[in-house]
């Protein structure tokens, strides 16, 4: 028989273990943070879980904007020279050629300055021509005369050495001197006189005929001028295109550099612009998409900036002729923009506790927290480190679930996965 203490005593004993137990088998509250044990009991069943295996890549959205097509080059074309229009020869809207006339000025006054420069050039080339016969006329003559010049001079000269020499032995007077003096002198001065002219004539032909030719040569430049004053009076398409407006009528006075028309090229492009983020990863070549009544074209960007203008960066795309877009359509322009390249897990797999981000991956069974670092995110994505390829992620943790739960994981539904 049992002593009643001893019976006490063993049943004090037995609460006791019992309640040990009871407490090493509560679970730990939702939300531990990475690092703390929730290892469960003996008898706690395994928590069922939806997993997906994670890899890594780049974040990558997709993104819009407003298109418009538009001429590749649109120019304003002014008159260079002044009249009165003529003749409209195209209107708004026609598709003209390069050198095409679109608008006529009266050219009578013009035709007119033509003429009157080409007599001038006329004129200008027969006083060059008459200014070198000239020269080389006089050279000869004054050649001769100068050849005269210096034998009357030798002659004086001796009849005033041998007058000097009677003088001096006294058969010569004084009177016969003075006019032997005279004479030589007189001789001289005809000798420099001479040779002065002939000096003037060869000066002449440098100086006079480079002047004649330098009037030849404006008269030129004045001719030229006329002439294309007179071509302007056409004023023509200087590219193959479409008139976008015609500014003129027939009856007006068209001054000088006032616009005529508007014309824009055959080749067109889609115009569109995008925030300054998005545009660093627009670099020329890159592939955008134009979407227009239903149909999608596959383009790439011509033109990238990445200085904003209005808070945007404009942009353009190449617009093949094959495509039948007419200029001021307005479509969608799409386009992939790279957030970030990490391990890329669903939102619904992040968890926070206090200023720390973190997953559950299941390793052995169990999930184990994982602290990561955000580095993007965008819809039912994010891009992450801290989490290696292949790794097993929690989605949608159950409530309840702790670092080292253990744990069955389940693939993830395509419900659980929208």
């Amino acid at each position: 028989m049992i002593h009643p203490k001893k019976l006490l005593h063993a049943g004090l004993t037995c609460a006791i273990v019992l309640t040990v137990l009871g407490c090493a088998a509560k679970p730990k509250e939702a939300g531990t943070a990475p690092g703390s044990t929730g290892a469960q009991g003996p008898g706690i069943s395994e928590i069922a879980v939806q997993v997906v295996a994670v890899s890594v890549n780049s974040l990558v959205v997709q993104h819009q904007a407003s298109g418009t097509v538009n001429p590749a080059m649109e120019s304003q074309v002014v008159a260079q020279v002044g009249g009165v229009v003529a003749r409209v020869a195209r209107k708004a809207g026609d598709w003209v050629r390069a050198g095409d006339t679109v608008i006529q000025l009266d050219d009578s006054q013009l035709q007119l300055s033509v003429k009157t420069a080409q007599a001038a050039l006329e004129a200008a080339r027969i006083n060059l021509a008459t200014g070198q016969d000239t020269t080389h006329q006089a050279t000869p003559m004054l050649g001769l005369q100068v050849q005269s010049a210096e034998s009357a001079l030798s002659v004086a000269q001796r009849n005033f050495d041998s007058r000097k020499a009677l003088f001096d032995l006294g058969g010569a007077t004084g009177a016969d001197m003075d006019r032997a003096k005279g004479d030589l002198e007189t001789a001289k001065a005809n000798l420099e006189a001479v040779r002065t002219a002939q000096d003037q004539n060869s000066k002449a032909d440098v100086q006079n005929i480079a002047q004649l030719k330098l009037s030849v040569q404006q008269a030129d430049f004045a001719l030229q001028q006329a002439q294309l004053n007179l071509q302007h009076a056409s004023i023509r398409a200087p590219y193959a295109g479409r008139l976008v407006s015609v500014k003129m009528m027939p009856g007006e006075f068209a001054g000088q550099n006032v616009p005529a028309f508007i014309i824009g090229s055959r080749e067109r492009e889609i115009d569109f612009s995008v925030p300054p983020a998005d545009a660093a990863t627009l670099a020329q070549g890159a592939a955008v998409t134009f979407a227009l009544n239903g149909k999608s074209y596959q383009l790439k960007v011509t033109q990238s900036s990445e200085v904003p203008l209005n808070g945007v960066v404009p942009l353009v795309a190449a617009l093949p002729e094959s495509l039948p877009l007419t200029f001021g359509a307005v479509g969608t322009v799409g386009y992939s923009v790279t957030l970030a390249r990490g391990t890329l897990v669903q939102t619904g797999a992040l968890q926070t506790n206090e200023d720390q981000n973190f997953v559950y991956v299941v390793e052995g069974g169990k999930a184990l927290a994982r602290p990561i670092t955000i580095l993007a995110e965008s819809g039912n994505s994010a891009a992450v480190t801290g989490v290696n390829a292949g790794s097993l992620v929690v989605v949608n943790p159950p409530p309840g679930l702790l670092d080292g739960s253990l744990v069955k994981p389940l693939p993830l539904s395509t419900e659980g996965s929208r």
